[in-house]
């Protein structure tokens, strides 16, 4: 009886994780000599899934702003230039295989810490680099992926995983974009001098 009822006490009290914010904190990695100020810009895609309909452009928007101020330009001066973020979901999919399942079994297997989702993402990054004029300087791409696994005792269990992963393929983006950016940035400074 003492087992059930602890049991029954730990299922009731697990819970799904809240967003994030450190999630919002730009990458560590800073560039070595970092460009002139330049403005950000972000044209995101607004996820389908999203139950609030304005999450991933404004939280795209936080962490493009801020990785732009603390790792890619120098934080002070007269902008020389825009940092246009472009993302692209190409696929997101949320197994609901295992709901069906979950469902036939009235969540038994839930309890033994069965899913009831598998949700995996995939977005495309760009990252363009134009002068004052609007002409285009630079142009980088990465590709960002990421899953979840929604049970009740999974670490990846989020309260929107739709937010949670399409941040998480930005990052990852991001990430592949900064390294690409390393031995092109003398070029870069070169031309948003002018």
């Amino acid at each position: 009886m003492r087992k059930s009822a602890i049991l029954l006490t730990l299922s009731l009290l697990s819970s799904c994780r809240a967003f994030d914010p450190g999630l919002l904190n730009p990458t560590a990695e800073t560039l070595a000599s970092r460009l002139p100020t330049l403005t950000p810009e972000v044209q995101s895609q607004r996820l389908a899934l999203s139950l609030d309909p304005m999450a991933v452009p404004t939280d795209v928007r936080t962490l493009f702003e801020r990785e732009t101020r603390e790792v890619l330009t120098e934080p002070y001066g007269k902008p020389r230039g825009f940092l246009v973020l472009r993302t692209r979901r190409v696929s997101a999919r949320a197994g609901l295989g295992f709901a069906a399942v979950s469902g036939l079994t009235l969540g038994g297997l839930n309890l033994f810490g069965f899913p009831w989702a598998r949700y995996q993402y995939v977005v495309d990054v760009q990252l363009d680099v134009l002068n004052l004029k609007r002409e285009l300087l630079g142009s980088y791409r990465g590709q960002g992926q990421a899953k979840a696994t929604a049970s009740l005792y999974s670490s990846t269990n989020y309260t929107q995983p739709d937010r949670v992963l399409y941040l998480q393929c930005v990052r990852q983006g991001l990430d592949q974009i900064i390294l690409q950016l390393r031995p092109e940035t003398a070029r870069l400074q070169a031309a948003l001098a002018l």
